[in-house]
């Protein structure tokens, strides 16, 4: 994808992302290889808007992440990315579609303090939970981020996208994101 997309259009700086750059790129759309499925999904979800809402779209596939303990300085990474797309922003839905994701590959959610866990006779003994989070491409207070355990793992984000990212996508109306690294349940 282009630097434009994974940086001004994300709200985020280039230089603070692990971005893998081509070197002689044919086009300004293929000068740096993605480290996120979200531009890519926005861009069908633009291409798409005349269509009947609400626009519910999700891909799974491969991005690359600079990783220098790798012998060639970079890393492929399996994820997970669906957006909605609607008249209201659909947070509850992508919240939904990440529990449902989680129940689907038997990872059981962390009880709230004080609750106590439900024994369960799911295979995996992995658990995970939402932490509100800060990210410049999800709107102030309607973000989170998704941690597995053991290991205190953040797999990815989650939340309502923010007004200039939607604008800078040709979009709209609200617009709520997920993206979760899968690799650890694989």
């Amino acid at each position: 994808c282009s630097r434009d997309d994974l940086s001004t259009k994300l709200r985020k700086e280039l230089k603070s992302l692990p971005v893998v750059h081509i070197s002689n790129p044919k086009t300004q759309e293929f000068q740096v290889v993605r480290t996120t499925l979200l531009p890519g999904i926005l861009q069908t979800v633009c291409n798409n808007k005349s269509m009947p809402l609400p626009l519910k779209i999700f891909e799974i596939q491969d991005v690359v992440l600079k990783d220098a303990k790798r012998e060639v300085g970079c890393r492929n990474e399996r994820r997970l990315c669906a957006v909605y797309y609607g008249k209201t922003s659909g947070f509850e839905v992508v919240h939904g579609l990440l529990d449902r994701v989680m129940e689907m590959l038997e990872v059981s959610d962390v009880p709230c303090s004080g609750a106590e866990a439900v024994p369960s006779s799911r295979r995996s003994n992995q658990s995970y939970r939402i932490e509100a989070s800060s990210d410049p491409t999800f709107f102030d207070g309607r973000c989170a981020k998704v941690v597995i355990e053991p290991g205190n793992q953040v797999i990815g984000t989650f939340g309502t996208l923010h007004p200039e990212v939607i604008k800078h996508f040709d979009l709209t109306m609200p617009c709520s994101a997920l993206e979760i690294n899968i690799e650890p349940f694989l």
